[in-house]
C-alpha cells in the first residue's frame, strides 16, 4: 500500500464527510450542544419538581387525631406546610389507603387509641405512616410530619429525664462519627462517574455512524463508487482511507462529548445539591486521565469503524445500512450501560470484553484508580479485535459480490 494515496483518498473522503449536514450534527452538533443543553434543562426541571413540591402544602388525613395530646394536636393544626384533615370528613365506605394510592391525599397517619394515655405512663406505643413511595410530594409529607413528631419525641424524652434528675449522657453512651477517606476525585467517580464512559462510547459509535453508512452504502446509492474503484489507488488503500476517516469522526466525537458532558454534569452537581458535596462530586481531569481515556477509546473506535463499514458496504443503499445499524446499536448499549451497575468491577475476564472493558476503566480513571495490568489487557485485546475487524473489513471490500450487491 502506498501512503501517498492513502493520504490523498483520507483528504478527498474527509472534506466529502465535513460536508454533510448528518455527520457534523452528529459529529459537533450533539455532543458539544445538544447533550449539554438536554442535560442542562434536566437539572433545571428536576430542580423545579423538588422546588415546588417541597414548598407546596401536603395533605395529610388522621386516622385518630383526637388520640393525640392536645399540644401535639396543635403543633400540626399550626403547621403552615401541612393540610390536616381527619378520617371523619371521609365517609365510612371510602378505604382511605386506596385513596392514597390513587393521589386524594399526600399521607395517613394512623394513632393507636389511648396514645396520650401510653404517653403519660410511659408505655411504649407507636403511629404508623403511610405514604406512597412513588410520590415526591408523599415523601415530602413524610418528612414534614417527622419534622413535628421526632422534636416532640426529644421533649417528652428529655423531660422524663430532669424528672429522674439523670444526664442525657444516659441515652447517649457513645457517638460514631464516620470519616470518609476517599478522594473528592474517587466518591464523584463512583458516584456519577459510570454516566461518563456509557456516553463517551455512545457518542464514539454515533459519530462514526453517519460517516460509514456515507462512505460507503451512500457511495452505491449516488452511483460513485465504480469511478472510485477504477483510480489507480488499490482496494486495501481504498478500504484504509476510508477507515480512517470514520475513525477519526468517531475518536473527535468521543473526545468533544467527554468535555462537554464533564461541563454539563458539574453544572448538574452544583445545582442539585450544596455547596460542600458538589466540591466531592465535581469530575476533574487532568492531562494523564485525558492521554488514558484516549488510548483506551481508540481501539474501541477502531472495532466500530470496521464493523460499521463492513456493514455498509453490504447494504444497498443508505436506508438499508441505517436499518442494520439501528440494531446493532443494543449491541453497543447494552455492555456500554455496565458503568451504572454497582459492585461490577474490572478483572481479567472483564478486561478481554469490548466495550464492557473501556466502560470500567474510564469510570475508574474518573475515579483516580486505575490499575495498570488491566488497562494492559484491554488495550491489547481490543487492538487485536480492531486489527481483526480491519482485516475482515478489507477482506469485504474485495469481494465483488458484496461491492454490487443490488
Amino acid at each position: 500500500m502506498k501512503t501517498r494515496n492513502i493520504q490523498t483518498i483520507y483528504r478527498k473522503e474527509m472534506k466529502d464527510t465535513l460536508r454533510d449536514r448528518r455527520t457534523l450534527i452528529f459529529m459537533l452538533i450533539v455532543p458539544i450542544v445538544a447533550i449539554p443543553l438536554l442535560i442542562m434543562f434536566t437539572s433545571s426541571l428536576m430542580i423545579g419538581a423538588v422546588t415546588k413540591a417541597q414548598e407546596e402544602e401536603a395533605a395529610v388525613v388522621f386516622e385518630g387525631f383526637e388520640q393525640l395530646p392536645p399540644d401535639l394536636q396543635e403543633s400540626f393544626r399550626e403547621a403552615p406546610a401541612l393540610d390536616i384533615k381527619t378520617a371523619a370528613e371521609y365517609a365510612d365506605t371510602v378505604d382511605l389507603i386506596e385513596e392514597l394510592k390513587n393521589g386524594g391525599f399526600d399521607a395517613l397517619v394512623s394513632v393507636p387509641e389511648y396514645f396520650s394515655s401510653a404517653i403519660e405512663s410511659e408505655s411504649s406505643t407507636s403511629i404508623d405512616i403511610f405514604y406512597d413511595q412513588a410520590e415526591l410530594k408523599s415523601e415530602f409529607a413524610v418528612d414534614k410530619i417527622r419534622d413535628i413528631l421526632e422534636p416532640y419525641e426529644e421533649r417528652i424524652v428529655m423531660a422524663r429525664l430532669q424528672e429522674r434528675q439523670l444526664s442525657t449522657d444516659i441515652i447517649s453512651p457513645f457517638d460514631v462519627n464516620r470519616q470518609n477517606v476517599a478522594s473528592a476525585q474517587k466518591v464523584a467517580g463512583k458516584e456519577i462517574g459510570g454516566f461518563l464512559p456509557y456516553l463517551i462510547i455512545i457518542m464514539c459509535f454515533m459519530g462514526a455512524m453517519y460517516p460509514a453508512i456515507d462512505l460507503a452504502a451512500g457511495e452505491k446509492e449516488r452511483g460513485t463508487l465504480e469511478t472510485l474503484l477504477v483510480s489507480p489507488a488499490s482496494r486495501s488503500e481504498f478500504v484504509v482511507g476510508k477507515y480512517l476517516v470514520v475513525l477519526t469522526t468517531g475518536i473527535v466525537a468521543a473526545l468533544l462529548s467527554m468535555f462537554s458532558l464533564t461541563f454539563s454534569l458539574n453544572y448538574m452537581v452544583n445545582n442539585l445539591i450544596g455547596d460542600i458535596a458538589s466540591d466531592l462530586l465535581r469530575l476533574q481531569f487532568n492531562l494523564e486521565m485525558v492521554i488514558l481515556i484516549i488510548l483506551i477509546i481508540l481501539p474501541l473506535a477502531g472495532i466500530f469503524a470496521s464493523v460499521l463499514l463492513s456493514v455498509s458496504i453490504f447494504a444497498r443503499s443508505f436506508k438499508e445500512a441505517q436499518s442494520y445499524i439501528t440494531a446493532l446499536n443494543m449491541f453497543i448499549i447494552l455492555p456500554a450501560f455496565v458503568s451504572f451497575l454497582p459492585g461490577v468491577e474490572i478483572d481479567y475476564r472483564m478486561a478481554l470484553i469490548p466495550v464492557i472493558n473501556v466502560s470500567l476503566i474510564i469510570k475508574n480513571a474518573i475515579a483516580g484508580t486505575v490499575e495498570w495490568n488491566y488497562v494492559a489487557v484491554a488495550f491489547i485485546s481490543t487492538l487485536i479485535l480492531a486489527a481483526l475487524a480491519l482485516f475482515f473489513c478489507k477482506k469485504w471490500f474485495e469481494r465483488e459480490s458484496v461491492i454490487f450487491r443490488m
